[in-house]
C-alpha cells in the first residue's frame, strides 16, 4: 500500500489520466460525509477533465438529495445490473469513508473481485490491506477534509468549484456535528473558508441538511426520546432501540435515524451512547461518547465493529430485547472506567 504524498503527485495524475474508467464508491446506508466526500471529488475530478462515475450501496438519505450531481449516483440497491458493469469495467476505484470492504455489504464481493487499482482517502483507523494506494489520517475531521488535502496534494485546489466546495462543506460540517466535535484542529476551520471563499453558503447548506425534516422523521425522533429512550444516571450512559415495527409505522427511510444517537449526550453528565436498530438478520449498534472513553474498543470487543475513538459502529446477531440486555452488561463491566472518563 502506497502513502499518497505530493512527490507522488504527478504519478497519480497520468493514472487518472491514462484511464478511462473510474469510479468513486462509498459504504452503505452513506451520511453526510461518505456523500459529501464522493460528490467533492466527483465535482473536482471532472473539472481536471477525468470522466468519474460514483457507485454506492444503495439509497442516499433525503437531506442530502438536494447535493449537485446526487442524481447522478449509481445505487447497487436498485440499479445492480449498471453497478455491476461499472465496477468490472473499472481501472481505478477510489475508496472513500471506510476502511474495508465489509462496509459495503451487498457490494462487498464484486468490489473485493475487481482488478482495478484502489484508492483508499478516508479517516477510519486500521484500513485493510485490500487498498493500493492510500490518504488515510485520524486525525482529520472527515473524510471531506481530505478530499480538499488530496485535491491540493494534486495541486488542483483552484479546481474545487462550487458544486465540489458545497459538497466537501458538507460532509465536514456533518461529520463534526455542525463544529461541534472532532474539530479542534486548526486546518479544518481554514479548509471550511476557503471552501465559503469558493462559495459555499454556510447558512443555505445548514438549512438543508438541519432544517429539511420530513413531518415522519420528527415524529419518529419524538417517539424515540419520549418512549424509547433508556437513561442509566449511575453509568453516565443512554441507550435508544428501535424495532422494525416502529420504523415501519413512521415510513422510515434511510437517514431517518441520522444524528439520533448522539441526542442522549446533551444529558448532563451522560458521556456514552448507543442506538440498537432491528433489521432483519441483525441488530445496527451506533455508539457515540464524549472525552476520553473509547467507544471503538467497546465496539470491536463486543458488537464485531469498530470506528473512531467516539464514534463507531457495528452488529449484534441476538435478538434486540437480548441486545439491549447485553449493552446493560456491558455498563456493568466498564462502570469504572465510565465513571472516571472525562
Amino acid at each position: 500500500m502506497c502513502q499518497i504524498s505530493v512527490s507522488k503527485s504527478e504519478q497519480i495524475l497520468a493514472l487518472l489520466k491514462s484511464n478511462p474508467n473510474i469510479i468513486i464508491t462509498t459504504h452503505s446506508n452513506p451520511d453526510g460525509d461518505a456523500i459529501g466526500s464522493s460528490l467533492g471529488l466527483f465535482h473536482m475530478l471532472k473539472t481536471l477533465g477525468i470522466k468519474t462515475s460514483i457507485v454506492i450501496p444503495n439509497e442516499i438519505p433525503d437531506f442530502l438529495a438536494w447535493l449537485p450531481g446526487s442524481e447522478e449516483i449509481v445505487r447497487f440497491s436498485k440499479q445492480k445490473e449498471a453497478a455491476q458493469k461499472l465496477i468490472g469495467e473499472a481501472n481505478v476505484i477510489f475508496a472513500l469513508d471506510f476502511n474495508g470492504p465489509g462496509r459495503l455489504e451487498e457490494m462487498k464481493g464484486d468490489f473485493s473481485n475487481s482488478k482495478a487499482i484502489k484508492i483508499l482517502i478516508d479517516h477510519h483507523p486500521h484500513p485493510e490491506d485490500i487498498f493500493d494506494w492510500k490518504l488515510s489520517e485520524t486525525k482529520a475531521s472527515s473524510t471531506a477534509e481530505l478530499v480538499y488535502e488530496f485535491a491540493t496534494i494534486l495541486n488542483a485546489e483552484s479546481k474545487i468549484n462550487l458544486q465540489a466546495a458545497q459538497s466537501i462543506f458538507t460532509g465536514i460540517m456533518t461529520d463534526t456535528g455542525s463544529f461541534s466535535y472532532g474539530c479542534s484542529n486548526p486546518r479544518t476551520f481554514e479548509i471550511a473558508a476557503k471552501l465559503i471563499s469558493k462559495g459555499a453558503k454556510v447558512e443555505e447548506i445548514q438549512q438543508q441538511v438541519y432544517n429539511n425534516f420530513s413531518e415522519n422523521r420528527m415524529r419518529l425522533m419524538g417517539h424515540a426520546l419520549t418512549n424509547k429512550m433508556k437513561v442509566f444516571p449511575a453509568y453516565r450512559s443512554a441507550f435508544i432501540s428501535l424495532t422494525r415495527k416502529e420504523l415501519n409505522q413512521f415510513k422510515y427511510k434511510i437517514g431517518d435515524t441520522e444524528g439520533l444517537v448522539n441526542l442522549p449526550l446533551s444529558i448532563k453528565n451522560i458521556i456514552f451512547s448507543a442506538l440498537l436498530i432491528e433489521n432483519t438478520d441483525y441488530v445496527k449498534v451506533s455508539l457515540r461518547s464524549a472525552g476520553n472513553f473509547e467507544a471503538n474498543k467497546i465496539c470491536e470487543k463486543y458488537f464485531n465493529g469498530g470506528g473512531h475513538i467516539n464514534a463507531a459502529g457495528g452488529k449484534s446477531f441476538v435478538p434486540l430485547s437480548e441486545t439491549e440486555e447485553k449493552f446493560i452488561e456491558i455498563l456493568k463491566k466498564h462502570q469504572n472506567e465510565l465513571k472516571h472518563a472525562r
